[in-house]
């Protein structure tokens, strides 16, 4: 029985030692997990030993008894195993943890990262390491995926080598235990990477390494590099004076321009002295007192100098710079806070240029803008402005004030006949007379062509004010002494003394002008003081010229005309176009009066035009009704021929009028020959390109040559009418004229003698062969519907095919 048993008990055992295998493989299936199928395996075999036990003893209360005893044991055996399962598991679990941990951190860092272990020879001494682990960023960093990293050794895939001296320092690492920090420029292809900070510490028996791309950080930092010596470079090569300075004001900084500027070097001026120092104390003092009444140098110094920059603008005067030498040096300040980040101010930047340059420029200009260019002397607007300040002194302090206007007799025919050049050096040469003649508290001024003032303060009575006008008159008498020609220079002076006359200096160098006006009209080479009966005078001028301004639109202007007859026929030949004003209050104007006003004016360019087409009209209508060839003759004035558009005024009034160009004579006067002007040359030849004649009107008043004739190509030469009313009583008249009939003819220009109102006058130009006449003898200036009956007339008694009427005359 016992082998049975114990025979049942060896198969039972084998049996449920395969049920076990085959439950534990099936558990091991399902319970990943060890302590779980451990603990199951445990109490199943207390089950077993328990039950086998029961059978063999066949006892009841043994059996329970040992049932009980061994599930106790088999509890306390499971309760153990399970603990120490369970433990095992929360390491496991923490050390998973730590590793998921470790690897999200490595694989997000920025850095690369890898754990590298030593690999030693047998002597022990390391000859390489190799990859344990690499993050995603040390794959980019060397340019290998991990597969091909991990397990390799750093010098078979890396630049670097066993013998460098990276590796000694890696090795040197593991062997102390000392962790490696360094940066350093990568010179290898493979490393994507121009800069690397290094980070190396030992772990166990290899290294922790995180290298950082520091690329970026360095390109930056060499930028800023670059920069900081580019700035370094302007600051010290700029052209001008840059200076820092603390907030107090003390010199921190300086560059070379300021070294050259102020005369000291850096040594003597950085941290030593205020900025102050180089500033001249009295101006600075002076601007800090208007600032604050109770200011001191030591205390508002500095703040007068960087007034405004606080706010974060840029403070930007002239002062006065005190060079190391002494000597001082207008300079262009501009000053600037320098902030940190917050807003705080931490200095000033002073950059400053010597502006003496500019001040002498500025004083050029500003004497080119107030002086004549030509004589030197005091313009108008600076005339005006030292005026007023004599008036308004002389008001204070109870004294006067004279001014004086000072016009060139006949400059103007002088200007023309000896030219510009000629007239400028009198001008200069009456500017020099002028300002010797004076105190130098005097202002002597050119306002005009030739019209000079001189303003006199502190006279304290009338006499001297005569004194000192007919010095004036005395001192510019003297003859000049021009290209070779002795000028004998006169001047017309007008005088306006304040108080007594005006009340101020507006009124004052008006009433001068007219007292000026005065004295030319009185017979010029004089002065005049001005007295109320001027006034009048003056209120008439402006009348006239108020009510010339309107005539032309008005139709207070017309043109009537003058016969000019052929001494050689007796017939009439042509005519001359004379201007004439009427008007409904004044009456009958003569243009003596309105001509010089409508030049001074310039209404003589609108009234000009309208006079010459009118004539060309009516010298057209006046020939288709008469059935003759007549001449049209037509004055213009200096001011016209500056006319831009002369040319087609002449062009447009022949085509509109219809009349014949050879038909149509310009007169002009010799002085504007003798100005020999290529704009004055070219239209006139432009005329003559026209067929227009030319005609010279007022010959032998001037200083005209022969030769200007024949460069002019002249066809007509007109007689000034004083040498033809002198020419029967004046040896030296009449020798005038048969010279300039002798030399005409000899040129083929034939000769007009304008004036004639005597039969004796008459005599005297046929015996001397002159061409054509005009004058009161002959007919006086008639409206064109009067002309054709007064020609009509002239016909009568004169028959064409005979001259006896002449050569009666001339017995």
């Amino acid at each position: 029985m016992d082998c049975s048993v114990k025979l049942d008990w060896a198969h039972y055992g084998t049996i449920q030692a395969r049920s076990l295998r085959y439950l534990l493989k099936d558990f091991a299936l399902d319970f990943p997990r060890p302590w779980v199928w451990k603990a199951v395996l445990s109490a199943f075999l207390v089950w077993i030993a328990f039950e086998q036990f029961q059978r063999v003893n066949h006892g009841a209360h043994l059996g329970a008894l040992t049932t009980v005893l061994v599930t106790l044991a088999g509890a306390s055996v499971a309760v153990w195993v399970l603990w120490r399962e369970y433990g095992r598991a929360a390491k496991l679990r923490g050390a998973q943890e730590a590793h998921s941990q470790f690897l999200a951190a490595a694989e997000t860092s920025l850095d690369a990262f890898g754990l590298l272990e030593s690999v030693r020879n047998n002597d022990g001494a390391i000859v390489d390491f190799r990859f344990r682990y690499v993050n995603a960023n040390a794959e980019r960093l060397i340019g290998l995926p991990r597969s091909e990293l991990l397990g390799q050794t750093l010098c078979s895939v890396t630049p670097i080598r066993s013998t460098g001296s990276m590796f000694g320092r890696f090795c040197n690492v593991v062997e102390t235990g000392e962790p490696l920090n360094e940066e350093f420029p990568v010179t290898y292809d493979s490393v994507n990477a121009s800069w690397l900070r290094s980070q190396v510490v030992k772990l166990g028996d290899g290294l922790a390494v995180t290298f950082s791309d520091i690329s970026e950080a360095k390109a930056t930092q060499e930028r800023y590099a670059h920069l900081a010596e580019f700035t370094d470079s302007v600051f010290q090569n700029a052209p001008f004076s840059i200076v820092a300075t603390d907030t107090h004001g003390l010199i921190t900084a300086m560059n070379v321009a300021a070294e050259k500027l102020t005369g000291y070097s850096r040594e003597e001026l950085v941290g030593k002295v205020p900025l102050t120092t180089l500033h001249d104390e009295r101006e600075l003092l002076g601007r800090a007192l208007s600032l604050d009444p109770t200011a001191t140098l030591e205390q508002f110094g500095f703040s007068v100098l960087t007034a405004g920059v606080a706010e974060g603008g840029i403070e930007e005067q002239e002062w006065t710079l005190i060079r190391k030498n002494g000597d001082r040096t207008p300079i262009n300040l501009a000053m600037r806070a320098v902030t940190t980040d917050h807003g705080e101010v931490s200095g000033y930047v002073s950059i400053a240029f010597d502006i003496t340059e500019r001040r002498q420029m500025l004083d050029y200009v500003t004497h080119l803008a107030t002086h004549d260019q030509l004589t030197g002397l005091a313009g108008r607007a600076l005339l005006q402005d030292k005026t007023v300040q004599a008036v308004e002194l002389a008001r204070r302090y109870g004294t006067k004030v004279a001014v004086f206007v000072i016009d060139l007799d006949h400059f103007k025919r002088l200007n023309d006949s000896l030219g510009h050049a000629a007239g400028d050096q009198l001008l200069i040469e009456a500017a020099r007379r002028l300002s010797r003649s004076v105190r130098s508290t005097d202002v002597v001024a050119r306002v005009g062509g030739d019209e000079f003032v001189v303003v006199m303060p502190d006279i304290t009575t009338v006499e001297d004010v005569e004194q000192c006008a007919a010095n004036l008159v005395a001192r510019l008498a003297p003859e000049i002494s021009i290209e070779g020609h002795l000028v004998q220079l006169t001047a017309s002076v007008g005088v306006c003394i304040y108080p007594e006359y005006a009340s101020d200096a507006k009124h004052l160098l008006k009433r001068a002008d007219s007292a000026m006006y005065a004295a030319k009209e009185n017979g010029r080479n004089q002065y005049q003081i001005f007295s109320e009966s001027m006034l009048q005078e003056t209120a008439e001028r402006l009348t006239m010229e108020h009510a010339l301004r309107h005539a032309l639109t008005n139709g207070e202007l017309s043109v009537h005309y003058q016969p000019q007859i052929s001494l050689n026929t007796g017939e009439v030949v042509g005519m001359e176009a004379l201007l004439r004003w009427s008007h409904p209050k004044l009456g009958c104007i003569s243009p003596e009066q309105f001509i010089p006003l409508a030049e001074e004016t310039g209404l003589i360019v609108p009234i000009g035009e309208w006079a010459f087409m009118t004539a060309c009209c009516d010298g057209k209508a006046l020939q288709d009704e008469l059935g003759m060839d007549l001449t049209m003759s037509v004055n213009l004035s200096p001011r016209q021929f500056q006319q831009k558009n002369l040319l087609y005024v002449v062009e447009n009034s022949l085509r509109k009028s219809g009349l014949p160009p050879e038909r149509l004579q310009i007169e002009i006067t010799e002085n504007m020959l003798m100005s020999n002007s290529e704009d004055i040359l070219d239209k006139l030849q432009k005329m003559r390109e026209l067929g227009v004649r030319i005609s010279i009107d007022d010959f032998g008043t001037g200083f005209c040559s022969f030769s200007y004739l024949l460069q002019y190509q002249v066809d007509r030469l007109k007689i000034d009418q004083s040498f033809v009313k002198k020419a029967g009583t004046d040896a030296n008249a009449a020798a005038v004229v048969r010279t300039i009939i002798a030399m005409s003819h000899g040129l083929n220009i034939k000769v007009v003698a304008e004036g004639v109102e005597t039969e004796e006058q008459m005599r005297f130009l046929l015996r001397r062969k002159c061409d054509e006449a005009q004058g009161f003898f002959i007919a006086k200036p008639m409206a064109p519907e009067d002309f054709c009956d007064a020609v009509r007339a002239c016909a009568e008694r004169m028959t064409l095919r005979s001259i006896e009427p002449m050569a009666n005359w001339v017995r």
